[in-house]
């Protein structure tokens, strides 16, 4: 049986749009051949429409729309993913086989993740009852919704136990086929150094899988597809990963980012399901994280600062990379401790990558806001406050930007962001200033450790001079300052926050845990500065609650998968 799995990318709350992309991707599908379409979860509403979901004209678009694809379908069904109201006032996350112009079948979502970034609970109703199967083409066909596959207590990944197995009722029952359609946001694994290993160490989602969706269709004996959303949404990436598994291990998938439909044939072959490299994974995600939320956010253009350092320098080239050129400006703002080297570096780049560039003098505010606290108090010397006003004074005139008519002219729209250029270390350890470099719409590197933006800066090749990625990273917020000096050499530090804060080990060990990642002075250094780098990750929760948001790449990133009060240090 040929099946089409479509790979989607969904608008939030807008059940309209995603019914007619729907609708076309179906009769694609048909066209193709496809004996059975199946969309992700949720395809309709879009996942996760969070709080609109109470809205009550949202659910009856969603009613409607439903309505009207189900219908729409023909001899060859069209299973999608929608919602209806339940008794409790929540929802159920329900799929719907349709064909011959009517509903045949609604299944509902059994397992609902509320761990994480995930919170179903709080919009649907799980079903406690097994799901019927549903008889077609010789086949006995089960269906299951996202984390009823995850709900495995052998193959899953679920950090709680559910106390049923939803896949595995359907099996029970009889089947030969079974159907997922999931919206599973991706992540890679929690950082290690490279050629080091971890007993302890997360995988990433794609390697969740690669174990998962064979494992099963090993387990059972039976075919297994998966069709899962892409995109992003807000912080959350997602990859894709659609395909079907073979219970001899064979696999026929689609390539992550990769919107689209995927064919494939429950009596054919396939082969080894390849690993995602994280060099490319991570540049794709990104792109496809500044991309997607420009266009959902109904913004058309970005200026970023653009320092000559290596963060400055990843974002812009992504940003080009999204958008094109033409609706990019970067912004070089040095003051008295900028080298000269920095603005050349900077212009450098945006020569290179063919995007809008301009000089701002920051020394400008930076002396005005001096002057005016050295008239409340005569002879202060120089201090963080200084440090800070710099960083101030440069986010102060990127914000001015968005909405200076040449800017927006130049770049050809009334709707320009800033783009936030920190990373998860410097985040980590509350390194950068609030209402400075700590401003932007979303922040593309915020899950990344400095470790992984310098494996991005690689990835990324010409994009960003080989100059920019050799250079100490400095602030240039005083004399002779490095960022490696004022925190810990980064490869000390991204050991000490790839354990404690995406591994989640646990305190007591880390001293132990640091020795499988690290060696000689190195380790002894680490080890020496734990205590001040899990204080400064304690105190400073209060400043990342004020940072853009984040792309979630990591499995425990900054934003609403981590949620630490402000009161208990």
């Amino acid at each position: 049986m040929r099946l089409a799995l479509l790979q989607l990318n969904a608008r939030l709350g807008d059940p309209d749009a995603n019914g007619r992309a729907l609708e076309a991707a179906y009769a694609a599908a048909v066209a193709a051949g496809a004996d059975l379409v199946l969309t992700p979860e949720l395809a309709i509403p879009g996942y996760l429409a969070e709080d609109r979901l109470w809205e009550p004209g949202l659910r009856r678009r969603v009613e409607a729309e439903s309505r009207r694809l189900a219908a729409l379908a023909g001899e060859v069904p069209l299973v999608f993913g929608t919602a209806r109201p339940a008794p409790s006032g929540r929802l159920w996350n329900e799929l719907w086989w349709c064909e011959r112009g009517g509903l045949r079948q609604a299944i509902r979502k059994r397992a609902l993740p509320s761990y994480d970034v995930f919170d179903e609970n709080r919009y649907f109703e799980p079903d406690p009852e097994p799901q019927p199967l549903l008889d077609f083409r010789g086949h006995r066909v089960g269906l299951s919704i996202c984390e009823d596959l995850w709900a495995d207590p052998e193959l899953g990944n679920a950090p709680v136990r559910y106390g049923l197995d939803p896949v595995a009722d359907l099996a029970a029952a009889g089947a030969t086929l079974l159907l997922n359609a999931s919206a599973s946001p991706s992540a890679l694994g929690s950082y290690l150094p490279p050629g080091r290993t971890a007993p302890w160490a997360v995988a990433s989602k794609d390697a969740q899988r690669r174990r998962l969706v064979p494992g099963t269709a090993r387990k059972y004996g039976v075919p297994v597809a998966y069709a899962s959303r892409v995109g992003a949404e807000s912080w959350l990436l997602f990859d894709g990963g659609s395909g079907l598994a073979q219970p001899d291990g064979r696999w026929q998938g689609m390539a992550p980012f990769e919107a689209g439909m995927c064919l494939v044939d429950t009596e054919a072959g396939g082969g080894a399901w390849k690993p995602c490299e994280e060099g490319p994974w991570l540049r794709r995600a990104l792109v496809a994280g500044i991309r997607d939320n420009l266009a959902k956010q109904g913004l058309e253009a970005l200026v970023l600062g653009l320092s000559g350092g290596i963060d400055s320098a990843v974002c812009a080239a992504l940003a080009v990379e999204a958008l094109g050129p033409d609706r990019v400006l970067g912004v070089a703002m040095p003051t008295r401790f900028s080298s000269g080297e920095s603005a050349d570096l900077a212009e450098l780049q945006a020569r290179h990558l063919g995007m809008g560039f301009l000089a701002l003098h920051a020394e400008l505010p930076f002396a005005g806001f001096s002057a005016a606290l050295g008239q409340a108090f005569p002879g202060r010397a120089f201090s963080l406050t200084d440090e800070n006003l710099q960083s101030r004074s440069r986010g102060a005139l990127l914000m001015a930007l968005t909405t200076e008519p040449e800017v927006q002219t130049r770049l050809g729209s009334g709707r320009v962001a800033v783009l936030n250029t920190g990373n998860k270390s410097e985040a980590a350890t509350g390194y950068f200033t609030l209402y400075g470099d700590g401003i932007g719409a979303f922040a593309p590197l915020g899950d990344c450790l400095k470790a992984r933006v310098y494996a991005v800066a690689r990835e990324l090749g010409e994009a960003v001079p080989h100059a920019v990625i050799e250079r100490p990273p400095t602030a240039e917020l005083r004399p002779g300052q490095t960022d490696e000096a004022s925190l810990l050499p980064y490869a000390q530090l991204d050991a000490i926050l790839g354990a404690a804060l995406e591994a989640q080990r646990p305190e007591e060990g880390l001293a132990d845990d640091l020795a499988l990642l690290l060696d000689g002075a190195a380790l002894d250094q680490a080890r020496a500065a734990l205590p001040r780098i899990l204080g400064l990750l304690r105190r400073t929760e209060f400043k990342r609650r004020q940072l853009p948001f984040a792309f979630k790449v990591s499995p425990k990133a900054f934003g609403a998968g981590r949620r630490m009060p402000l009161t208990a240090i």
